[in-house]
C-alpha cells in the first residue's frame, strides 16, 4: 500500500492565501465549478484499494464504450502511481503529484479505460472520489456503496412528492446490521423503500459484503424501472458465453440491461456473474443507462422552470421551519427536506435532541481543546475565544521535528512496514478507513484511530516489530472520526451549500484530524447559510469564506 503525497504549503497557500499558511493535518480534493480555478489541498491518507479487476471483465465493459480505443481499455486500473520527491514540511500529508486536473477527473483515471464514465458521472454527483484526489476504479463496490450511489440518483431525478412517498415507507424498512448512526443508514433505507435495494434476508442487509457483477447489474436495472426510463431495445436476443453460471433470480434484470446495450452481450462474451464489480465498471454501467436517458445531470423536474420552482418552494419551507423552531435540525439534511412538509412535528423532537447532544459534543470538544492549548501555549492560556455562530477552533502551533527526513523510498518502506501491522487488525487497508485516518505531518507517520483499545494493539504490535524507524517516526493518536466518516461529513456538508448557495463556489475542504472537524473554505456564505451550517454540524465543520 503506497501513500501518495502533496506539499501542503502550496495547498494552504492556494486555498487560504498568507492568511491561513499555518499548517493542517489532512485535506480533501477540491471540488470546483467549471469556470473555478482548480484548488489543490492536501489531506489525510485515504488508503487505495487492493482489489484488482479481471482482463476479461475490462473487455467486457469496454466493448459497449465505443468511444474508448482499444488502448485504453488495458492501462490504469493497476497502474501505480509515481510518488512525488518527498519534502521537509511544517505539515504534510499524503496527497497526490501537483497536476491539474478536468473536473471529475482523478490523478489515477486520467489514463483509465473508465475516464469518460467517471468524468461524466462523478460531474453529474452520482460518484465521487477519495480526500486524497484518487477515485479507485479497480476497488471493489460494496451493497452500502452501491445504496450510497442509487439513493444519490434517486434524489436527483425523483420530485418532491415521489420522494415523499418513498420517505413515507422508510418506517417499515430497518435492518438488524444497519446502526441508526452508521453512515449509509439513510441511503440504505431510501433504497430499500424504493424497491431498488432489498436485504440479503428479512433482518439483515449485509452493508460490507462486497457486491459482484449480476447483483450489481440486477439493482442497476431495478433504478432504471423506477427511474421509468425507457432506453430502446438494440438486441432481441440475449446470448452470454457464461450464461448457464448466472444465477435464476437475475436472468431476467441481465438480459433487460443487455437488451438495451447496457452491458456488453454475446455468444463469444463471458459475463463473469459472480466477479466482484469494480467501481470502473460501476461507472460505466450507470453512465450507459443514464446518459442514454438523459440523465448524466442531476435534475429534480422538467421544464428548468419547474426545477427552479421546486428548489424555491424547498427554500421557503426550510426557512419557515427555522423561524418557527431554530432548534429543529436535522442530522440528514435531504431527507429533513423532504419530510418538513409531512412529519414537521414529529422530527421536530428528534431534531432538537440531536442539537442538544451536538452542542454537548461541541462543549466537550471545545474543553478538550482548551486544555491541549493551555499544555501547548503556556504563555496565551487565553486566547481561544468563544464564537456566536460556529464552535472555537484551536490553532496549533507549527512544531518543527528534530528527526531527520525521510526520503521516498523510506516513507513508502515505512508505510509498508506500518500496513503489516494494521493489516492484523483491521485484515485490510481498505477496512481501516472505516476505524481511523493516516496522514504524514512534521516528518513523521500519523496513525489516528477512533478506538482507545485499538490504539494500545496497534501501539503494542509497532513496538514487538523492534524497529527503530518505526518507533521513532510513527505517532500513534486518538482520532474522533475515521476516513470514511470524515468523508460523509464531507459529502453532506456540499449538498446543503449547493442547495442554499447557489452563485458559492467550494473551493477547498480537507479534515482537521487534531480538531476533530472537517475545514471547508468557500467563495462566499450569506448569514442563513452561515447559520444553518453551524446548527445542521455543530463542531464538525469550520467554514472559512475567502473572497
Amino acid at each position: 500500500m503506497k501513500l501518495n503525497k502533496l506539499s501542503l504549503s502550496l495547498a494552504i497557500t492556494l486555498a487560504l492565501g498568507s492568511t491561513f499558511g499555518m499548517a493542517h493535518a489532512e485535506t480533501t480534493a477540491a471540488h470546483t465549478k467549471a469556470k473555478t480555478t482548480t484548488v489543490t489541498n492536501t489531506q489525510a491518507k485515504a488508503t487505495p484499494a487492493k482489489a484488482t479487476t479481471a482482463k476479461t471483465t475490462a473487455k467486457t465493459e469496454t466493448k459497449a464504450t465505443e468511444a474508448k480505443p482499444a488502448t485504453a481499455e488495458k492501462a490504469s486500473e493497476a497502474k501505480a502511481e509515481a510518488k512525488p520527491t518527498a519534502k521537509a514540511t511544517e505539515a504534510k500529508t499524503i496527497t497526490k503529484a501537483k497536476e491539474a486536473l478536468p473536473a471529475g477527473v482523478y490523478t489515477d483515471t486520467k489514463d483509465n479505460w473508465a475516464r469518460d464514465a467517471i468524468q461524466a458521472m462523478s460531474q453529474a454527483g452520482y460518484l465521487s472520489g477519495y480526500s486524497d484526489n484518487t477515485f479507485k476504479p479497480s476497488a471493489q463496490i460494496t451493497r452500502e456503496q452501491a445504496a450510497a450511489i442509487y439513493g444519490k440518483v434517486l434524489q436527483h431525478n425523483l420530485n418532491e412528492q415521489e420522494l415523499a412517498d418513498i420517505v413515507t415507507k422508510e418506517s417499515a424498512t430497518s435492518y438488524s446490521d444497519v446502526e441508526a448512526d452508521r453512515w449509509s443508514n439513510s441511503a440504505i433505507k431510501l433504497v430499500s423503500a424504493a424497491g431498488v435495494m432489498q436485504g440479503t434476508s428479512k433482518t439483515a442487509f449485509t452493508p460490507s459484503k462486497t457486491m459482484n457483477r449480476e447483483e450489481f447489474v440486477a439493482s442497476a436495472a431495478s433504478l432504471a424501472k423506477k427511474l421509468n426510463i425507457t432506453t430502446p431495445v438494440k438486441t432481441e436476443k440475449i446470448r452470454f458465453k457464461d450464461e448457464d453460471s448466472i444465477s435464476l433470480d437475475y436472468v431476467a434484470d441481465i438480459n433487460y440491461m443487455a437488451e438495451r446495450g447496457i452491458v456488453a452481450s454475446g455468444t463469444t462474451e463471458n459475463f463473469n456473474p459472480k466477479q466482484p464489480v469494480t467501481r470502473a465498471q460501476a461507472a460505466t454501467i450507470l453512465n450507459r443507462m443514464l446518459n442514454g436517458a438523459g440523465l448524466a445531470t442531476p435534475k429534480h423536474a422538467v421544464p428548468e422552470a419547474k426545477a427552479e420552482t421546486a428548489v424555491k418552494e424547498d427554500a421557503k419551507k426550510v426557512e419557515k421551519a427555522v423561524e418557527k423552531d431554530a432548534s429543529k435540525v436535522s442530522k440528514d439534511a435531504k431527507k429533513d427536506v423532504a419530510k418538513l412538509d409531512k412529519d414537521a412535528k414529529k422530527d421536530a423532537a428528534k431534531a432538537d435532541k440531536a442539537v442538544k447532544e451536538d452542542a454537548k459534543k461541541a462543549e466537550k470538544a471545545a474543553k478538550a481543546d482548551a486544555k491541549k492549548v493551555e499544555k501547548d501555549v503556556k504563555h496565551n492560556k487565553n486566547e481561544a475565544v468563544a464564537q456566536k455562530t460556529e464552535p472555537t477552533r484551536t490553532v496549533r502551533p507549527v512544531r518543527r521535528s528534530t528527526l531527520k527526513a525521510l526520503d521516498q523510498k523510506q516513507q513508502s518502506s515505512l508505510e509498508d512496514k506500518v500496513f503489516v501491522e494494521l493489516n492484523k487488525t483491521y485484515k485490510t487497508p481498505e477496512a481501516f478507513q472505516d476505524y481511523g485516518v493516516m496522514y504524514w505531518r512534521d516528518n513523521q507517520l500519523h496513525v489516528a484511530l477512533k478506538s482507545d483499545s485499538d490504539i494500545s494493539t496497534v501501539k503494542a504490535n509497532l513496538a514487538s516489530r523492534g524497529d527503530s524507524t518505526v518507533n521513532n517516526y510513527v505517532v500513534v493518536e486518538p482520532s474522533q472520526y475515521s476516513q470514511t466518516e470524515y468523508d460523509a461529513i464531507d459529502a453532506n456538508f456540499r449538498n446543503y451549500y449547493s442547495k442554499n448557495e447557489k452563485a458559492g463556489t467550494i473551493l477547498a475542504t480537507f479534515p482537521d484530524v487534531e480538531n476533530n472537524q472537517l475545514y471547508a473554505v468557500v467563495s462566499t456564505a450569506s448569514k442563513d447559510t452561515q447559520q444553518g451550517i453551524s446548527k445542521l454540524f455543530g463542531s464538525k465543520v469550520k467554514m472559512t469564506v475567502k473572497r
